[in-house]
């Protein structure tokens, strides 16, 4: 009983920090477009950040509190960088312990 207990200990924490779903840290871009053969790359780059704050899942609780704040918006954003034509995007998402914390990035290239 007490190498099952010590085995359960071992292989869990392995799991959960090298499960696919990434629940202790998950770092993935995603772009929006599939059709790379025929898009220019373009010569300019802007980021937009939206943040998400949020209390973790707390047994016997019916609700969860979050708050969630943006930067600015996508056309301010790329007329701001100096980008004129938007060739694709990307969307970076940065999360941490089962969704607490989530920061996502918001990539613009163009010209």
């Amino acid at each position: 009983m007490v190498i099952k207990h010590l085995l359960l200990s071992l292989i869990i924490p392995v799991m959960i920090v090298s499960s696919s779903c990434g629940l202790l840290y998950t770092n993935v871009t995603r772009p929006h477009s599939r059709d790379f053969n025929n898009t220019p790359i373009g010569s300019k780059k802007c980021t937009i950040r939206a943040y998400k704050v949020q209390v973790p899942i707390i047994p016997l609780a019916r609700s969860r509190v979050s708050a969630e704040w943006n930067t600015e918006r996508i056309n301010k954003a790329a007329q701001k960088a100096g980008i004129t034509k938007i060739y694709y995007t990307e969307l970076k998402t940065q999360e941490f312990l089962i969704g607490t914390y989530r920061r996502q990035t918001f990539i613009i290239y163009g010209d």
